[in-house]
């Protein structure tokens, strides 16, 4: 048995259906996942795939840098373990973040 199985018909004129239609072709989303996420949150937010595809880069380039770092912290033994370890957990924390804009 499907898991949604209440199902809500609407009428738009053609002005209205084309927006809707580009909205939801904007979103990447399916137009099912549209509406929930509208009526969830209230809002539907668009990002571009090119934005979040560059925020990635950045992360995942900060995540490097901050694994270089914890390589020398190591080696010369100059950083906490405490201090690594809230680095990496603010790593882990953008890394969520980034999954939900997708």
């Amino acid at each position: 048995m499907r898991r949604r199985a209440n199902q809500i018909i609407i009428r738009l004129n053609d002005e209205e259906h084309s927006l809707l239609k580009r909205k939801v072709k904007d979103s990447g989303m399916s137009m099912s996942k549209f509406f929930r996420v509208l009526i969830l949150s209230g809002e539907v937010k668009v990002l571009s795939p090119e934005f979040v595809r560059d925020i990635q880069r950045q992360v995942r380039g900060v995540g490097r840098n901050i694994n270089q770092i914890a390589r020398l912290a190591h080696i010369s033994g100059k950083v906490s373990k405490e201090t690594l370890l809230q680095i990496s957990a603010e790593q882990e924390k953008l890394e969520q973040m980034l999954e939900r804009l997708e």
